[in-house]
């Protein structure tokens, strides 16, 4: 068996069900696909990313149904530990559908285990006036509020299922100023209140709008959601999706939510601590492109 690492590439999973539908289009950063193959066929597939300084993601594992019980998923984790080890990853994660048992039972034989769990919901974007409480102010985030928003999600009972983690895409990673102030300056956070009482992150691409996070005020929860997909409205966007902890969206949200279809029972997020310095044993054959 042979291994090659290269960019990963915007194509089609091998197996449709490995990976959301969207996972590409809601990406945030570059990764790298980790591929087994013997005499020219694949055997199976890992993509793995760097999320932040010490931390590092894994998604879309994938085994030829005729290359199972071989050990090829197995090999795929720990290929993709020692490149995640060799950028300085501490900490790597990953996330399941909470009913696919089979690949929760794979984590945790490699070592992962249970971190948080998150639903993703999904809505349409009403053609008409969309539902918005103007007597909440909200308006873009500026680099001052940082402060303020970092307290506001630290100090949520909702947030704090999600252990101090937040989403960007499919992918979640620290809560950390320097990712705030990104953030802020890409115009992707709005706040509402004179003293930033409530904030929601997102991200609009050309057919959803992603809230990663919305915190506040019950009664500011529909005013950050309206925000936003308003903008998402006027990119052309049909559609609105919310990361949350639980599996009701915010209380005061006007909605037509439904879970997400390819994790309609939420997801579970898995960590595994990385130790030691990559191995020096005889490492398989790579090619790197």
């Amino acid at each position: 068996m042979k291994t090659t690492i290269a960019p990963l590439a915007e194509t089609t999973p091998p197996d449709p069900a490995a990976l959301p539908a969207e996972w590409a289009v809601w990406a945030e950063e570059p990764g790298h696909a980790v591929t087994i193959s013997e005499e020219g066929r694949v055997l199976g597939t890992l993509h793995v990313t760097v999320v932040g300084r010490t931390e590092g993601w894994l998604e879309g594992l994938w085994v030829q149904p005729s290359a199972r019980g071989r050990g090829v998923g197995r090999r795929l984790v720990q290929e993709a530990e020692e490149l995640l080890r060799g950028h300085g990853v501490t900490a790597v994660r990953t996330a399941v559908p909470a009913r696919d048992y089979a690949a929760l039972a794979v984590a945790e034989h490699a070592g992962f285990i249970r971190h948080s769990e998150a639903v993703v919901l999904m809505a349409t974007i009403d053609l008409g006036p969309i539902n918005i409480a103007y007597d909440a102010q909200v308006e873009p985030a500026s680099l001052r509020d940082v402060p303020a928003i970092v307290r506001l999600i630290n100090e949520s009972p909702r947030l704090g299922a999600w252990r101090g983690l937040v989403p960007l895409g499919w992918r979640f990673r620290t809560l950390q100023p320097e990712l705030l102030k990104g953030l802020i300056n890409d115009g992707r956070i709005v706040r509402s209140g004179e003293r930033v009482e409530g904030a929601a992150a997102f991200a609009i691409n050309s057919t959803a709008g992603v809230i990663t996070f919305l915190e506040g005020p019950r009664a500011h929860h529909q005013a950050l959601f309206g925000a936003v997909a308003e903008r998402a409205r006027a990119t052309g966007a049909t559609r609105i999706a919310l990361f949350t902890p639980e599996r009701e969206p915010p209380p005061g949200l006007h909605a037509g939510f439904a879970p997400h279809p390819w994790c309609p029972d939420g997801l579970v997020i898995v960590e595994k601590l990385l130790g030691g310095a990559p191995t020096s044993s005889p490492a398989p054959t790579r090619q790197r492109h």
